[in-house]
């Protein structure tokens, strides 16, 4: 009895709340802090950068076929399963300088369930938000070379473009 309770207490550690243990991705679950982190980390990896590359473009007609090409639902099908598994690529921070530095606190390992379209509002939020603090950073006459000095405080945003600026 102790053992069941114990493992079902390290499945709501790991996973979250679930209000349906039958199905968790019918649940809905909310933005924890290390959610975007994940996402950028799993967006930027080897296995989707180059899918994230040609977001936007005309679809295949494999793909329209399936019906699944609206929203590149098969790009960010991959991206939930990818951000849905425990891996040792996705479940830490690639970037470390004194504005990540604070973030000790998150728990990365933590497993949010989100779906798809979840995972694609909240890239298309970060990618919005990096382009608006990218064009006051690009802007003649500001004052700043330091790009953070531009997020209003979001680290995410600031870890996108760590990302993006990343050497193979």
């Amino acid at each position: 009895m102790l053992e069941k309770l114990v493992s079902v207490y390290k499945l709501k550690e790991r996973y979250g709340s679930l209000k349906d243990d039958s199905d968790p991705f019918l649940t809905l679950t909310r933005k924890e802090p290390q959610c975007p982190y994940t996402l950028l980390n799993v967006v930027f990896s080897d296995m989707f950068c180059e899918g994230l590359a040609q977001l936007g473009n005309v679809a295949y007609w494999s793909n329209l076929d399936t019906g699944k090409a609206s929203n590149n639902q098969l790009f960010w099908e991959g991206v939930q399963e990818s951000f849905t598994s425990p891996s040792e690529l996705i479940d830490n921070l690639h970037f470390n300088d004194e504005v990540l530095s604070d973030l000790n606190h998150i728990n990365f390992k933590r497993i949010v369930l989100h779906v798809w379209k979840k995972l694609r509002v909240m890239w298309e939020n970060l990618n919005g938000e990096y382009k608006a603090a990218l064009s006051l950073y690009m802007m003649s006459g500001n004052h700043s070379s330091k790009f953070y000095d531009f997020c209003h405080g979001q680290r995410d945003v600031y870890y996108l473009r760590s990302g993006s600026q990343a050497q193979p």
